[in-house]
């Protein structure tokens, strides 16, 4: 199925890197059956190996594999990104899956390629017909026979977040799923290195820290003393952003609304005192996959993304300016934190910026659609934190 072409190295020097028809080459093979967990690389698609002195690998044919059976160690686990490589061993070319971000342990460095990715992880059952509409298990769109809507959840290949070559993110951030043209963070953000601020002072930039997409990690949040400004300075250090209500409605789409007293859809049940770990089933101690007795089974929107409902709210990028103080002059207000400059408004707090989903003891508040313009990007607030996405490449 896989051809190796041994050629001087000034001629593959010419060709592409990689080449394939379509908006990309690698996708899970029929994605909305939901009883087979594989992957496809499809017919006549090449990827140069230019470790390997002069080498181009060739798809001679469609080829559809299981993921776990070129697992180069151990098995697939929820909520774990995997690594798709093409690796040559002598005159042969073979795919090795690997959880290691440079190189299968079955391969070296110079006779391996990545050449795609995805997620493992929590799946809603949506229609096949392009609509991503969420589904009964008979079937039914947004239905309550059999298994209802709300809860017709499965596990697998996350199949809006495999990646390759041609159809990517812009930035390999990990745990992302494409939401139309844009790559969403499948979990609130959680932190992957420590904070810390100039002087001390959150008012001021960010000194260090880094933001990531994990299952069964603490969310941040004000707790972690970030306000807005903060957040969207580690996003762009990334090479992540905020998102925009308009995307943030996208990939929330066909979450299940909070319930006062449960955290089946979402952790919102009005009795919560805390922020929960990030993901579904997870359990609440060791942060791994708990199908028996994990929070928020269910907490899961049609696009894969996690945790849109309750939790803790996501700060997006947008603003508004509030004018329902029944006094307020228009001014200067010296507000932004030393050498930031001023604000003009009608108020000192008039400004404020947009966050989305709702929070831990929210309850029916919390949903697909909630949003909250109530708090200043300047606030540390401990209800919220975010979401980063990124565009396609």
């Amino acid at each position: 199925m896989f051809e190796l072409i041994k050629a001087d190295r000034h001629t593959l020097d010419a060709a592409a890197d990689f080449r394939c028809e379509g908006a990309g080459f690698i996708e899970k093979y029929k994605p909305f059956s939901y009883d087979e967990n594989k992957l496809v690389i499809r017919a006549d698609c090449a990827v140069r190996l230019g470790g390997y002195g002069a080498a181009l690998v060739v798809n001679r044919g469609q080829f559809v594999f299981d993921p776990a059976d070129h697992l180069d160690s151990g098995r697939l686990e929820i909520g774990n990104d995997y690594y798709i490589y093409v690796c040559v061993d002598g005159d042969e070319a073979r795919i090795s899956v690997s959880a290691n971000g440079t190189y299968p342990l079955d391969a070296a460095a110079p006779t391996s390629r990545m050449i795609g990715g995805f997620h493992y992880g929590s799946i809603r059952k949506v229609s096949a017909d392009g609509t991503w509409t969420p589904i009964d298990s008979n079937g039914v769109k947004f239905g309550s026979t059999g298994i209802k809507w709300q809860d017709n959840v499965t596990t697998g290949i996350v199949p809006n977040s495999v990646w390759d070559l041609k159809n990517r993110p812009r930035t390999l951030f990990g745990g992302l799923a494409k939401v139309g043209t844009v790559w969403v963070s499948i979990y609130q953000a959680s932190k992957r290195a420590e904070f810390s601020f100039m002087k001390g002072d959150n008012f001021l930039h960010v000194a260090d820290g880094e933001l990531q997409s994990r299952y069964g990690q603490m969310p941040v949040s004000g707790i972690d003393g970030l306000c807005q400004y903060n957040f969207a300075e580690l996003a762009a250090r990334s090479g992540m952003r905020m998102m925009k209500y308009s995307e943030w409605l996208a990939a929330a789409y066909g979450a299940p609304q909070g319930e006062d007293h449960s955290n089946v859809y979402g952790w919102c049940d009005v009795d919560n005192k805390i922020r929960a770990r990030t993901g579904c089933s997870v359990n609440a101690e060791t942060g791994r996959f708990d199908p028996e007795h994990g929070d928020k089974p269910y907490a899961i929107s049609a696009y894969n993304i996690v945790d849109t409902t309750g939790n803790v709210w996501e700060w997006l990028s947008e603003y508004t300016n509030r004018h329902d103080a029944p006094s307020g002059q228009w001014t200067y207000y010296d507000q932004l934190g030393e050498g930031m400059g001023q604000i003009y408004g009608w108020k000192v707090d008039s400004f404020s910026s947009l966050a989305a989903g709702g929070h831990w003891h929210r309850g029916s508040c919390c949903g697909a659609r909630a949003i909250n313009p109530d708090d200043q990007p300047w606030k540390v607030n401990v209800h919220i934190g975010t979401r980063l996405a990124c565009d396609a490449l």
